[in-house]
């Protein structure tokens, strides 16, 4: 089944099954079903029996064929457990897709097999309603100001829940820094000046620092200051990667390698290090490095995948993101402005207060 396309089916209906971010479990769009994992996994029966074969194909499409074709340039058409249609994906690095014809999500699990295979994953906990809902109050304050059409419900239904790959890496580092330490010993004036008096000293501070998961995104496709923004992710609801709980959602698999990733995540370790060790240089009104010598010793990686809905907005020839955390809610993007309306006010402003001193300097005069 990992090694093909499947998808879960509703049991009662046969209707195709997807992930609920709001239950916590898959739900049937078509009778209203809700069925838990260890349910599609295990017994369906109340009392305990386990489900037949005949059963379990309801919604499940078994075998190991992949029966794939490749369409040029990576693209790729995979048959639809759910109905036999060809599905077109758009490139290699697709791990997921949605029937056109039954509208079936279905799971490429080929795409995710051998070192492709994540370690880990979050489960989406934030559903699209909640999502639009952020979206909404992220751009209210700023309503006037953006582009036409940016927000309107064309662009909100482009939104879309997607698994992004991760690499997390559990590391450590050794160093140290050198700082020259300024304290202020007394302040008074004396005439027009204020004179102060300070005390210089070095210090010196080193050690190791242990670090557990650190973050970086594994695909070429996210943009990494966007993922950035919506860190942090609360490792305690990591779980084994299971595939059922892409269905109904986007998925990528990873390009970035681990070894294109260790230069990011060096900096980001020996960046945090570095503020440790000034963190513990106490007692000074100023603190500068002067010299460090902070590098990594050792570095365990896992792979992940990490739920966000994301949507995209094109205005005047440039694409701009939203993207939100899926598990906690945090978000962070660019508006895109409309230049026009700031042309304007720019035009406008200054012309008003031109308008206002000239009107100030004819009413002073007239008093004159």
């Amino acid at each position: 089944m990992e090694n093909g396309s499947f998808a879960y089916k509703c049991p009662s209906c046969g209707a195709p099954l997807s992930y609920s971010a709001e239950s916590l479990d898959f739900h049937c769009e078509y009778c209203g079903s809700h069925f838990s994992k260890a349910q599609l996994d295990g017994p369906l029966h109340e009392d305990g029996q386990q489900v037949t074969e005949a059963e379990r194909e309801f919604y499940e499409q078994e075998g190991t064929d992949e029966r794939r074709v490749t369409f040029g340039n990576d693209n790729m058409l995979y048959n639809c457990p759910g109905c036999g249609a060809s599905i077109f994906t758009e490139s290699e690095l697709s791990a997921s897709a949605e029937c056109v014809y039954c509208h079936s999500p279905v799971v490429l699990g080929g795409r995710l097999s051998g070192e492709y295979r994540p370690d880990r994953m979050i489960p989406f906990k934030k559903t699209r309603e909640d999502a639009e809902k952020q979206f909404y109050e992220w751009i209210k304050p700023k309503k006037f100001w953006i582009a036409r059409g940016f927000g309107s419900r064309e662009s909100i239904s482009r939104m879309q829940g997607i698994y992004i790959p991760f690499w997390l890496a559990d590391c450590k580092v050794n160093g140290s820094i050198t700082a020259d330490c300024t304290k202020t010993i007394s302040s008074s004036r004396q005439g027009d000046y204020i004179v102060t008096t300070e005390a210089k000293s070095k210090a010196v501070r080193q050690g190791s620092v242990e670090f557990k998961g650190v973050p970086a995104d594994a695909s070429s496709k996210a943009d990494d200051a966007l993922m950035d923004s919506i860190e942090p992710f609360d490792y305690s609801q990591l779980i084994d990667f299971d595939l059922s709980y892409l269905s109904g959602h986007s998925a990528l698999r990873y390009d970035v390698t681990k070894e294109m990733s260790e230069q990011r995540i060096a900096t980001r370790v020996v960046t945090a290090a570095e503020e440790e060790f000034v963190k513990d240089i106490t007692g000074y009104t100023r603190v500068n490095v002067t010299s460090k010598d902070i590098r990594l010793t050792g570095i365990n990686y896992l792979q992940a995948m990490m739920p966000m809905w994301f949507m995209t907005f094109k205005y005047n020839d440039k694409q701009y993101y939203f993207a939100m955390n899926g598990q906690t809610g945090k978000f962070g993007g660019e508006i895109p402005i409309n230049k026009g309306k700031v042309a304007l006010f720019s035009f406008l402003i200054p012309l008003a207060v031109a308008a206002v001193i000239a009107a100030l300097v004819s009413f002073v005069g007239a008093i004159v």
